[in-house]
């Protein structure tokens, strides 16, 4: 079995622990799994071992044909029967007779098409290929940076090796990963800021060589090939503004534009991850109901990571506190630390920190838009990698999804 590609949108093996009984759902009880909640029959075998998808997760077509989970008979292998997934075959975050329903449980019986031994599966496997079938990924509205789209199309003669500008790595689901906290670990929780991801890197690149030197290269005489530039990113994606030759889809650089404004600031080989958040300079808002009061066309960013970048490619993190003073040293924001020490469980993160306004009862975080709640938090434990997890209120998931079903652009996943 591999590891998925993305852990948090794929399937996950549970043991249902305890039910929750809900007003108004007669037939139907709640199973509290991983943060989630999934809506099941009172008549479910709890003893059972079963798979977790969690919202915003898309089913394959084969699982969910074969499953006839497609409330559109046609789609299922037996057009007789009838299930609840629109074609899309996305699960939501949507609430039922105001009890939430997040995420979709299935028996493990629903996997025995693929031939894989059922039997080896255990609590925590989590895969989105079982014996070479694809059970699940992400879901992409569609047209956006899905593989072979045109927007996922972009020039790439570039002068900088991904290595000097790495991608931030995967923040994995904290209710998936509690396992890798230890009781002890002393634990960093942030506020998560729900805008645009971007990288800001005084970095090595390919220096344009003139035609002496070009031609010195080959005769075998040694020439400088590299220099320190400024180059920035998106989430997935470089932006080199000094570079003439390359193209990108967009014709508004959000992220280039607010790097520059570091340009004199950073020390060679450094890189900075964040949060940029607001408005676009259209006066668009960079995420529908999450402006953080900053005003109409304007934008901040918050840091969530320093690195030091060496000539080998080497990635090396400042520390938490490190990262407070250097953002400070050079006058940029950091994400607002909310607190500091041992980890809490499962119940008191959702008690303390999910669906809550949190400047409703803290002076030092971001305010929210009216109707919405914080999309989270992130926990961070230090080490010569840190590990950071995210914790994702509910009431913030039942907002991404409606934001898709009603197809608002986001730039985050469309940069």
């Amino acid at each position: 079995m591999k590891p998925p590609e993305n852990e948090s949108y794929a399937a996950v093996v549970v043991r249902i622990n305890n039910v929750v009984q809900l007003n108004g759902l007669d037939n139907l009880v709640g199973a509290p799994l991983l943060g989630y909640q999934a809506l099941i029959s009172k008549q479910t075998d709890v003893t059972q071992l079963a798979v977790l998808f969690t919202a915003e997760t898309q089913l394959s077509e084969e699982y969910a044909r074969t499953n006839n989970l497609h409330r559109h008979g046609n789609l299922n292998d037996d057009p007789t029967v009838t299930g609840y997934l629109e074609d899309n075959r996305r699960v939501k975050a949507i609430k039922l007779r105001g009890h939430r329903s997040d995420a979709l449980l299935m028996p493990l019986l629903s996997l025995a098409y693929t031939g894989y031994n059922l039997t080896q599966l255990q609590a925590g496997d989590t895969f989105d290929k079982l014996n070479g079938h694809e059970i699940c990924r992400k879901y992409v509205r569609r047209g956006r940076n899905t593989q072979g789209s045109p927007r996922a199309t972009i020039d790439n003669n570039t002068r900088v090796d991904k290595k000097y500008l790495p991608e931030h790595f995967d923040t994995a689901n904290y209710f998936r990963s509690m396992h890798l906290l230890n009781d002890g670990d002393k634990i960093v929780i942030t506020q998560k800021l729900h805008g645009t991801s971007i990288r800001i890197g005084h970095t090595l690149v390919a220096r344009k060589l003139k035609w002496k030197e070009r031609l010195a290269k080959k005769l075998g005489i040694k020439v400088q090939t590299t220099e320190y530039d400024y180059v920035y990113g998106s989430r997935k994606v470089i932006k080199d503004p000094n570079n003439p030759n390359q193209n990108h889809y967009y014709g508004m650089d959000l992220w280039s534009n607010e790097g520059k404004k570091l340009e004199g600031l950073l020390p060679r080989g450094y890189v900075l991850y964040g949060e940029l958040v607001g408005w676009t300079p259209d006066h668009a808002p960079i995420q529908r109901g999450y402006t953080y009061g900053i005003p109409e066309g304007e934008r901040e960013l918050y840091v969530y990571r320093v690195t030091y970048v060496n000539v080998d490619g080497h990635q090396t993190d400042l520390g938490w506190e490190q990262v407070k003073e250097f953002c400070n040293s050079i006058g940029v924001k950091h994400v607002p630390e909310l607190d500091y020490g041992h980890w809490l469980d499962e119940s008191e993160i959702a008690e303390y920190w999910l669906d809550k306004r949190l400047a409703d009862c803290l002076s030092n975080v971001l305010p929210v838009d009216y109707g919405t709640v914080d999309e989270g938090i992130c926990l961070r434990r230090e080490g010569l990698r840190p590990l950071i997890l995210k914790a994702k209120s509910p009431m913030f998931l039942q907002h991404e999804t409606k934001m898709l079903d009603k197809e608002v652009e986001d730039i985050e996943e469309d940069a």
